[in-house]
């Protein structure tokens, strides 16, 4: 009988060994996770959702991940959880949305849920797009700072030296012209005036140059002060000069954007990591091996940067929070994030993985994103940033277009936007 019962657990235990998972039950069995995420990256380069199969076998989930605009992903964003409805779980974030709905308690207080060790070894800077007032909502996929970027070949052929990156803003400018060929289709400067989001952004990256903001910590407007308006006359100037690339008017998101950029018709962006990184897939770049980085050229600083890094935030309604943490928390493990910032060139959220040596080895970007990080960086976070978005957005891109001046444009933004601000500040 011994022998028997000998025989039984042997069976059993090579059946076991067999079958991963046979003696330990997985957590989240038939559980759905549902994610509401703005783009992910473009196709060939998602950043966390190529991951989702390795979550669900580990942990038994089912998730139900869908994409869509930053435009569409808000007003859905705000139809569902006004409604307090249980349907979502995760929604992508960044730090101006999660101002917006934490102010509202729509987003849930998940502080105690990091603990210290973890908080440590997570990147300040991409923290931000998942805090408010200090209190933590979520967990970031990527870490983002802008970069300046500029094609080597466009430079030589321009007779400038294609080692170098300008320094100033007079070089930048003297730099745009030289590239610039109108009849060939050539273009100095790449932006993006397609979309009020991309205009505010634009913005932001020349005012940070300027030492400028768009609000002081109590709410009081600056945007329009001597700051602003320097800033955003360099805009415009670039757009009277004839060197910024027409199709910058239909350019709205930064996939579009990378898209246009890759194809070898501009000297010069401002641009996130994955910019650098599809600039050198053969199969979709024109510019494999053409394009360098440096630091962003200042007009009253030396340099200065946009951050952009996002996340997802934890629903107040959600049905699932012990899976979603659970998945926030599997997206920012090390390996996760090792291989993420190697196949798509999006900085790692880990201290500890951004310095792995795998990583900067001969990667001039992680390098760059080093050096630009240690000069001024900001992204504009508030209750009311959508509002702003959309208030400010038109009166900029009228300024570019040349219909009003910039001082005008943003007297007249700041006119629309101070009664907005003044409801928060009363609630």
């Amino acid at each position: 009988m011994v022998r028997r019962w000998l025989v039984a657990l042997t069976l059993f235990a090579l059946v076991a060994s067999l079958v991963p998972g046979a003696l330990a039950a997985k957590p989240f069995e038939g559980v759905r996770v549902v994610i509401l995420s703005a783009s992910d990256g473009a196709p060939g380069y998602k950043i966390i959702s190529p991951y989702i199969p390795q979550f669900e076998q580990e942990t038994g989930a089912k998730v139900e991940f869908t994409e869509m605009s930053q435009g569409v992903l808000h007003a859905k964003m705000a139809t569902v959880l006004a409604a307090r409805s249980a349907e979502v779980d995760l929604f992508w974030t960044w730090s101006g949305f999660t101002a917006e709905f934490a102010y509202a308690g729509l987003f849930k207080d998940m502080t105690d849920k990091v603990s210290q060790a973890e908080m440590d070894d997570l990147v300040p800077g991409a923290m931000e797009a998942v805090t408010y007032k200090n209190r933590v909502y979520g967990l970031p996929k990527f870490f983002s700072i802008r970069s300046f970027y500029y094609n080597k070949r466009m430079f030589a052929e321009a007779g400038l030296d294609p080692t170098r990156a300008p320094r100033t803003w007079d070089e930048f400018v003297d730099a745009a012209k030289k590239t610039t060929n109108a009849r060939q289709g050539r273009w100095g400067v790449l932006h993006d005036y397609g979309s009020n989001n991309s205009l505010l952004i634009n913005f932001q990256e020349h005012l940070v140059l300027t030492g400028g903001r768009l609000f002081d910590d109590k709410d009081n407007i600056l945007f329009n002060n001597e700051l602003g308006v320097e800033a955003l006359q360099r805009v415009v100037d670039l757009n009277k000069m004839g060197v910024v690339d027409p199709a910058s008017f239909g350019i709205g998101e930064g996939p579009v954007k990378r898209a246009r950029w890759i194809k070898g018709n501009n000297a010069m962006e401002w641009g996130w990591a994955a910019d650098y990184t599809m600039s050198l897939d053969p199969a979709i770049s024109s510019i494999v091996d053409q394009v360098a980085v440096g630091l962003i050229p200042g007009i009253r600083v030396r340099s200065g940067a946009l951050t952009g890094s996002e996340g997802y935030a934890l629903s107040a309604f959600g049905k699932n929070e012990k899976a979603a943490i659970d998945f926030l928390k599997f997206m920012t493990r090390a390996n996760v994030q090792k291989d993420m910032t190697l196949r798509t060139g999006w900085y790692p959220v880990r201290k500890s993985v951004f310095g792995d040596p795998d990583l900067t080895k001969g990667n001039p970007l992680m390098l760059s994103a080093k050096l630009q990080s240690q000069y001024p960086t900001y992204r504009f976070a508030a209750p009311y940033t959508n509002e702003v978005n959309d208030l400010l957005g038109p009166q900029l891109l009228a300024a570019i277009k040349g219909e009003k001046s910039a001082k005008r444009a943003l007297d007249d933004a700041a006119a629309q936007i101070r009664p907005v601000v003044e409801k928060y500040k009363t609630r």
